[in-house]
């Protein structure tokens, strides 16, 4: 489904006012317009939208919500009585009609339980709010209440008659510290058990703002926010948390913590090189923070811990370093495999395999991505060029104040490795577009020796214990005549974390995976617009199972 564009949105609230002003279900009642206002500003909409929600929040019978308690710590119910904007007592009066809260409720044992089954059989309209995740398989795991049903019953029933469904936290998103190794109680998030659309409002807990202003696009809409690839709304969960914190100067500039009661900590050092997952971890927690906007994690000393993506548990390692195979709890590194990947074609046979209507991905002496052109010739979609003097690209980042203190810091902690560099590289410019140099930048700044081949980087590769990739800035650029790989600003990259305490092995894992993944779309990009099947040319030396299984994405 396509988003909803703002005057869309606009649209729909215009709308509702017209159908509400003339409803028999109507209730006129006062609404806090800083309130409002809030809502509007969090949601990231125009100001134009804030009378409008007004006067829709103004005539709209409050929503029946159903917050569902399953396999969790209420952490999540701790963090919505926290509210602001609005408070608790404004949201439970004016904005929803709370039919069912196990903290909350005045009712207990048959009393609450009849709550739920007079709603379900009123046959009124409902959220469903669920915090906690949910054990389909063993379900006496989580029995709950007087008639002694299961979680997992209890969820169906409801789910079925909801109208819309959100996953309050990152236990009913992706199960939580309970489907942590070994999950002996076999728990799951419950869009795993369900078949309608979920909105997954990950945390742990996720902020006060983020599960109200959810719940209140929903009442204001009657629609389910613009969501990402997993289902989390857009506006909450849309951008990388690194990219907002306050401390990412300081991560540019190569000034890290090293431990949490330093001086550096104190005074607003990157918490990266003690654990902080920031850079993997995508949420609005540094804009919206929690307890009324009081903090949130980093601002409070301790690195963010990625607690709003999927299995952060065991996925992202000991919390209190940086992601290197010393503090993997699990070991998600490449198994080699001994099934026989693709051939790479000579150099006597690209002429005739472009003629036989496919384009080859090339990785001889240059990286290129080659078709037949209008004179029957090979033509080269791929645009991709850079500087592979190591000393050069140094003295190109230290040409600004944060690039030069990022290079002092790495002059300090890797000494020898500097020195091999000074030694080893002139002032002599040399221009590459072959990706084994790309490679080999990084190799030389981790390890101070050259790369003897690309066999030795892909083994790094595919030793790295993460799945995780440490971003790197490689820009992709497409159009109907070319493909530009722009790796310029990646370069640095490599010396933050480093200095941030990653080792060669998350290094060369990430480049090659970022590395491929923009071939890949140049590929796809060219395959398509041309119509035209795969092939690959690559000397024996990437004839690697690690490069093979990069190999069979692209294809």
């Amino acid at each position: 489904m396509a988003d909803l564009s703002n005057e869309e949105l606009k649209v729909l609230l215009e709308k509702r006012i017209a159908e509400l002003e003339n409803s028999d279900t109507k209730e006129e009642k006062a609404i806090n317009p800083e309130s409002v206002q809030a809502l509007i500003k969090t949601l990231a909409l125009p100001n134009d939208f804030v009378p409008l929600a007004q006067r829709v929040l103004e005539l709209a019978p409050r929503i029946n919500v159903v917050w569902l308690h399953l396999a969790e710590c209420t952490g999540c119910s701790e963090s919505l009585f926290r509210t602001t904007s609005p408070d608790l007592v404004e949201l439970l009066f004016d904005f929803i009609s709370l039919e069912y809260h196990e903290t909350l409720m005045a009712a207990a044992g048959w009393q609450a339980e009849h709550s739920i089954d007079e709603l379900l059989a009123s046959k009124k309209n409902f959220i469903l709010a669920v915090e906690g995740g949910v054990a389909p398989i063993d379900t006496y795991f989580l029995t709950i209440g007087a008639n002694g049903e299961s979680g997992y019953e209890i969820l169906q029933k409801l789910a079925n008659k909801a109208k819309a469904i959100f996953a309050m936290g990152t236990c009913s998103s992706y199960g939580g510290v309970q489907a942590a190794t070994p999950n002996p109680s076999k728990v799951c998030g419950i869009a795993e058990v369900l078949r309608q659309k979920i909105v997954q409002v990950p945390g742990c807990p996720p902020s006060d703002i983020n599960i109200v202003a959810n719940l209140s696009f929903y009442m204001l809409f009657q629609t389910l926010p613009n969501l990402d690839e997993r289902n989390r709304p857009k506006w909450a969960y849309g951008k990388c948390l690194h990219d907002m914190c306050e401390r990412k100067a300081k991560f540019e500039a190569g000034v890290f913590a090293q431990k949490f009661d330093d001086e550096l900590a104190k005074s607003g050092a990157c918490l990266f090189k003690v654990g902080c997952k920031g850079p993997y971890t995508y949420n609005n927690c540094p804009k919206v923070k929690f307890n009324a906007k009081t903090s949130w994690p980093v601002q409070g000393g301790h690195g963010c811990m990625a607690c709003s993506e999927a299995n952060f548990w065991d996925e992202f390692g000991f919390y209190e370093e940086p992601m290197k195979n010393l503090t993997s709890y699990i070991d998600f590194s490449f198994a080699n495999s001994d099934k026989k990947g693709f051939a790479s074609l000579d150099k006597a046979q690209i002429q005739s395999v472009l003629d036989d209507k496919r384009v080859i991905l090339s990785f001889d002496n240059e990286t290129r991505l080659l078709y037949k052109g209008l004179d029957d010739e090979p033509c080269d979609f791929l645009k991709f060029e850079f500087e592979s003097n190591v000393k050069l690209v140094l003295a190109n980042i230290a040409k600004n104040k944060l690039g030069a203190s990022l290079l002092e810091t790495y002059k300090k902690e890797f000494a020898q490795n500097y020195a091999f560099i000074e030694a080893n590289y002139d002032d002599t410019p040399r221009p590459s577009s072959n990706i084994f140099k790309f490679f080999e930048y990084t190799h030389v700044l981790a390890r101070g020796e050259f790369l003897p081949d690309m066999k030795t980087f892909l083994d790094l590769a595919a030793s790295y214990k993460f799945k995780h990739i440490s971003p790197l800035d490689i820009k992709l650029s497409l159009n109907d005549t070319e493909a530009k790989l722009d790796v310029s600003k990646s370069f640095r990259m490599p010396l933050i974390y480093l200095s941030g305490g990653l080792e060669i092995e998350a290094l060369a894992f990430s480049a090659c995976e970022l590395m491929f993944k923009n071939l890949n779309q140049a590929l796809k990009h060219l395959s398509q617009k041309q119509n035209k099947a795969i092939a690959f040319n690559f000397p024996q030396s990437y004839d690697h199972a690690f490069f093979q299984s990069q190999l069979a994405r692209l294809n």
